[in-house]
């Protein structure tokens, strides 16, 4: 146990290690304020779009699970909660409209790739794979579509612009490169699954030829968004690290929103997946899997996208610090609590 949690923890070390990088680099005059306005491009419209398509299309394999509308239900339900619970809160604690998009977003969303995959294979083995990629699926899902919204919401708000809200305007703030990219690998992951039970058809296919053919065209195509998509997380720390240096050290400091954003985070959102999971009898590794993404840190995306339509970036890449530092003292405690519920 103490030899995992030190290999997990390490992964929030290197996350804070390349923020401060990002820092100095700014201080330094390396990045600049010119410069992020193609960071931020780079990273939605080229690295999202590759790096789901590659964790998706390349990491998620649906016949590996007991029962996947099980397994993504719960994902579901817990981040529908959350998001619940974030919405709930902005409208008691009323936080400015520039950062309300951004608090809700902290307050539903976690960081289930760059810091949540290590995490948990160091908890837990290469076993809790499966599951982080479910994970992923779901809140980069939800992230996308209504995080996205909101955070663009908040940028118009800020700008004190308000523009014309008909369905057809609404739809176009929903899409992105990163839905997009979802909206096309989640259906071929789909039909790949169908297409593999077909016995029939997987014999006349492969007698034939072509399963070699397309097995190597996507193998190619996922490989090339592998490469494509590694810049997603160093880029995004750099940027926040340069954002942080721009706004100084006191943006760290929590008001009452970013205390009520950390509390959803650590508290509301794991206690959520915990109950959920009991509730319909899910336990073993694939419900510690569940908790601890649920507890992970605001994700780095969030900060990218609040920049790009100019809400309170300061804000969101506060929290994302400060979440992060906590689970040094969040994912022991976490544990600890599992094995006396008897989850693991």
């Amino acid at each position: 146990m103490p030899d995992t949690l030190f290999h997990s923890l390490a992964a929030v070390l290197i996350v804070m290690c390349i923020v401060a990088i990002g820092y100095l680099f700014a201080k330094k005059g390396y990045i600049k304020r010119e410069h992020k306005g193609l960071m931020i491009k780079l990273i939605i419209n080229a690295g999202m779009p590759a790096l789901v398509i590659n964790n998706i299309l390349g990491s998620l394999d649906l016949e590996s699970m007991g029962n996947p509308l099980l397994l993504i239900g719960i994902p579901v339900i817990s981040m529908a909660t959350t998001l619940a619970m974030g919405l709930l809160l902005a409208k008691l604690i009323k936080p400015s409209p520039v950062r309300r998009g951004g608090f809700i977003v902290m307050c539903a969303f976690s960081n289930s790739i760059f810091v949540g995959l290590p995490m948990n294979t160091g908890l837990f083995g290469d076993a809790a794979v499966p599951y982080v990629m479910i994970f992923y699926m779901v809140n980069t899902t939800f992230f996308w579509t209504v995080g996205n919204y909101l955070i663009n919401k908040s940028g118009e708000a800020g700008l004190g612009t308000h523009n014309a809200t008909g369905i057809f305007k609404n739809l176009k703030k929903l899409l992105s490169p990163p839905l997009i990219a979802l909206m096309i690998a989640i259906p071929l992951l789909v039909m790949e699954y169908f297409l593999r039970n077909s016995h029939g058809f997987m014999a006349a296919f492969t007698q034939w030829g072509g399963h070699s053919i397309i097995t190597l065209v996507q193998s190619s195509i996922v490989k090339m968004c592998g490469y494509v998509g590694n810049i997603v997380t160093p880029l995004a720390l750099l940027y926040i690290g340069s954002a942080l240096y721009e706004y100084g050290f006191k943006s760290l400091k929590p008001d009452k929103d970013m205390w009520a954003a950390i509390a959803v985070r650590f508290i509301a959102a794991p206690a959520t997946m915990l109950l959920l999971c009991r509730a319909l009898g899910f336990d073993g590794i694939g419900s510690g899997v569940f908790i601890v993404e649920a507890a992970m840190p605001v994700m780095t995306q969030a900060v990218v996208l609040a920049a790009s339509y100019d809400a309170d970036e300061s804000f969101v890449a506060a929290g994302m610090c400060l979440t992060t530092i906590g689970c040094f003292v969040l994912v022991p405690v976490l544990m600890l609590i599992m094995k006396l519920m008897g989850n693991i």
